[in-house]
């Protein structure tokens, strides 16, 4: 277990707000290493719920490989994921579970008021060792993205050191390299649908959230501060913009 406890930020449907430390929970534990929320009694933290929206096991807070998950493995309103305060909501049920990040805000349905005014319980998540962590990052001077190597790099005033990315974050990042060769070596909007097709071959069968889910990964590894990204930004409901040095170009042949 991390040395010091995340910590939730509550804002209750009625407004009223709270602070919850995971450490005060935790410690009072023997062998579990999560937090159940949910509207019965016999959970870590308790939502009162007259209107019946929260599951009575709605999801937990797990942690798990030295990170923190929330995890909501069928409830019947949905557990959410919001970050920045610019992206669409994140359903967890979709996977599951999702890794959280510090400032991450988990959104739980308190009521619903027709049409369509949603109230929610809302959750943000603060993990002092991630603030911590974004620390090594704030040298990067830029990133650059190889093409004979089909890598990314992070440079600072001393050296150059790759970042470690997974096969579909790969594919995302040398699609928006080529565009951005494509289009004279500058940084260019890449829509969703194009991604989607760059990533998974295919158009049909993804969505903008699972574009989403690659991106949040990407910018942890990338980023000083992930709500103000800096290399990899938000078109807000078009796509995603990439700032990149382009390494190895002479092989390439002209742009398009």
């Amino acid at each position: 277990m991390d040395s010091e406890y995340p910590f939730l930020e509550v804002q209750r449907p009625d407004g009223s707000s709270d602070l919850i430390n995971l450490k005060d929970i935790i410690q009072q534990q023997q062998y579990k290493n999560f937090v159940t929320i949910g509207r019965s009694k016999e959970n870590d933290i308790v939502l009162p719920d007259p209107k019946k929206k929260v599951s009575r096991k709605h999801c937990m807070l797990e942690h798990n490989i030295g990170q923190w998950w929330v995890v909501d493995e069928g409830s019947a309103n949905g557990t959410f994921v919001q970050r920045f305060k610019k992206e669409d909501f994140l359903d967890v049920r979709s996977d599951g579970k999702l890794a959280l990040a510090d400032g991450d805000e988990i959104l739980i349905l308190g009521n619903f008021i027709e049409p369509d005014d949603y109230i929610f319980w809302h959750f943000t998540f603060r993990d002092p060792n991630q603030t911590e962590e974004v620390k090594k990052f704030q040298y990067v001077k830029s990133l650059e993205y190889s093409f004979p190597q089909e890598k990314l790099f992070r440079k600072t005033s001393r050296n150059r050191e790759e970042i470690k990315l997974t096969p579909q974050e790969r594919r995302l990042i040398k699609h928006m390299a080529q565009r951005n060769h494509e289009n004279r070596n500058e940084p260019v909007m890449c829509s969703y649908e194009e991604l989607v097709q760059a990533i998974w071959l295919e158009k049909f069968g993804h969505t903008n959230t699972e574009v989403n889910r690659l991106i949040w990964s990407i910018r942890n590894k990338i980023e000083a501060d992930s709500g103000e990204p800096k290399f990899l930004q938000t078109v807000k409901g078009s796509g995603y913009i990439l700032y990149v040095d382009l390494d190895g170009q002479e092989n390439m042949g002209g742009g398009t």
